[in-house]
């Protein structure tokens, strides 16, 4: 919950969160579009941008195959949030817990937390790796990139870094969600200069080996369609599957149901597209190229290189500074997310205790490079687990009706369990495992028949276990109540401030972007002394994100205390 929209419904939140959580959301707790395009555009440029725009490097994709890839998988991500998952939220107005608590029944719901929890420690864990890898450049310890510590000197960073992690979920969560707010256009900023810092420094190698075309540059330095030992690379529809896949748990795995169940439209799910263009498409594509040109500038293979070599290297010492924001940005909601994940499984314990046994062993996960240096094909297995689930949501919601069936038949027939969920779940995840072994598929599209497989069969074993068929009703009506649902006695409708862009403080804020991307740019005039300019770019910069934090931190303070009136 590090955005704009996460924020606003935090403090909804505070006074009643119980209710909330199993409560649909009445119009006046609903938010317009402007919170929802906040919010993917903030919450997808982080931390896993380093990660994976270098991973992708290594893994030998061509360039035509990468922009193609990134384009077309991350428009069926935002179809996806649009079509799937955004319907569903808006009209049952449920959480996805709830929701799945009463389709199946509490084992199943049970079983999905623990699932969930695991994916988020593991993605907590991974982001803690990334900040310490920056803390990491300003001491002698060497680059972590085996699957195992190397250093003892790293485990006590990773420790320290860990720690802190695990505070700022417990005590300032809410402070470091609007920081993070603040964060977010300054991180793409930062992605963005560091790949037009980086073109004219291989343009100017490219002349050295005798390539003097953009695209000839990129793909003999950056994108050349083989991996390190040589081999042949993935190809375009294995990036379109990940980059389609990445964000599963979130869209095809239902988990945006409880925050879209705020939108107050289901065409809100669009919006996902600030997230994927920004942070999906150009911040991969400038990682990528920042990490191939601190490569070749260090004369290193860049799977020797972690997130903070690399942004060091192009960015100086404020890449350092965004690489610990954006891990600090995502590992911290995630370690709440996993929290809030096993604290409904453990409920005999406060979310403050989970959380602290939730963050000692993300600590001791974060240790092991491993889960960043593996970071794609780790969570690809994870899809395979949950994508079965998402599957069963959107087939109860869109399939059943159509077939006469009634959505939550298993609550109204007081069932305790789903039994068609279950062996819904388990064909999907057998699907995947059996692909895999049998090494048709790629890793990173098992989700795909994994999904379908779910969705296909889940409707068909309800028909084969009886389920009645209704005619003459609304079934969601009968499912999920009206379309919108009653006010609770003394509840006030959400305002919306705008957007003050004639606050001083707002217009030094981007003034100072803008300065940062101008002096990128700068580095496209300077020719063979490209290279050179990186060091003063280093150094320009320092002032003007400097005082970005602090005008964008005073605006932010300033417009909270108008929402507030």
């Amino acid at each position: 919950m590090s955005t704009q929209v996460n924020n606003k419904i935090s403090q909804t939140e505070t006074s009643d969160a119980e209710e909330l959580e199993r409560q649909r959301i009445p119009p006046s707790q609903q938010l317009s579009g402007k919170y929802f395009l906040g919010a993917y555009a903030g919450e997808h440029v982080a931390g896993t941008e380093f990660v994976i725009g270098a991973s992708l490097v290594a893994l030998g994709v061509g360039t035509g195959d990468l922009l193609w890839g990134l384009l077309i998988g991350n428009l069926l991500a935002v179809l996806s949030w649009a079509w799937i998952c955004s319907p569903v939220a808006t009209r049952s107005r449920m959480t996805i817990y709830w929701y799945l608590e009463r389709l199946a029944g509490k084992r199943l719901s049970l079983v999905y937390n623990v699932l969930n929890g695991l994916i988020f420690a593991v993605v907590s864990g991974a982001m803690i790796t990334v900040s310490a890898s920056a803390f990491r450049v300003v001491t002698d310890i060497p680059p972590q990139t085996a699957w195992y510590p190397q250093s003892l000197s790293f485990v006590a960073l990773v420790l320290l870094v860990g720690a802190i992690t695990v505070w700022m979920t417990i005590k300032g969560f809410k402070l470091i969600a609007n920081f993070s707010t603040v964060c977010a256009p300054w991180m793409a900023i930062m992605f963005l200069a560091s790949g037009v810092l980086s073109v004219p420094v291989l343009m100017h190698l490219g002349e050295l080996d005798g390539v003097f075309t953009l695209a000839g540059v990129v793909d003999t330095f950056v994108w050349d369609g083989t991996t390190p030992d040589g081999s042949p690379g993935i190809s375009m529809w294995v990036i379109a599957a990940w980059a389609w896949g990445c964000n599963l748990p979130m869209h095809m795995g239902m988990s945006d149901m409880s925050i879209l169940r705020f939108a107050r439209k289901s065409s809100y799910g669009y919006f996902s597209a600030a997230g994927m263009y920004i942070g999906h498409y150009m911040a991969w594509v400038c990682a990528g190229l920042m990490g191939a040109t601190a490569a070749l500038l260090t004369k290193s293979q860049l799977l020797d290189m972690d997130p903070g070599g690399v942004a060091f290297r192009i960015l100086g010492a404020m890449g350092l500074v965004a690489v610990v924001v954006a891990g600090w940005t995502t590992s911290i909601p995630s370690l709440y997310r996993a929290g809030l994940a096993f604290q409904s499984v453990f409920t005999r314990y406060s979310r403050v205790q989970v959380t602290l046994a939730t963050g000692a062993a993300t600590t001791l996960i974060a240790c092991f490079p491993f889960v960043f240096t593996q970071w794609l094909s780790v969570m690809s297995y994870f899809f395979i687990l949950i994508a079965p689930v998402g599957a069963i949501i959107a087939a109860e919601h869109f399939m059943l009706p159509r077939l006469g069936m009634r959505p939550f038949w298993r609550e109204r027939r007081a069932l305790t369990d789903n039994t068609p969920a279950f062996l819904a779940w388990g064909i999907g995840i057998a699907v995947g495992v059996i692909l895999l072994a049998e090494g048709s598929l790629h890793l990173f599209t098992l989700f795909i028949p994994g999904w379908l497989a779910s969705f296909i069969a889940y409707p068909l074993l309800c028909k084969a276990a009886g389920v009645e068929r209704e005619v003459g009703i609304d079934h969601y009506e009968a499912a999920y109540g009206p379309v919108q649902p009653a006010e609770n006695p003394g509840t006030t409708q959400t305002e919306h401030v705008p957007v003050n862009i004639r606050s001083p403080w707002y217009v030094a804020a981007v003034a100072c972007l803008l300065i940062i991307l101008g002096t990128a740019g700068w580095a496209w005039t300077r020719g063979d002394e490209a290279i050179v300019h990186l060091d003063t770019f280093q150094i320009l910069i320092v002032v003007p994100t400097v005082v970005y934090f602090i005008s964008a931190t005073l605006w932010m303070r300033n417009r909270r205390k108008l929402q507030t009136v």
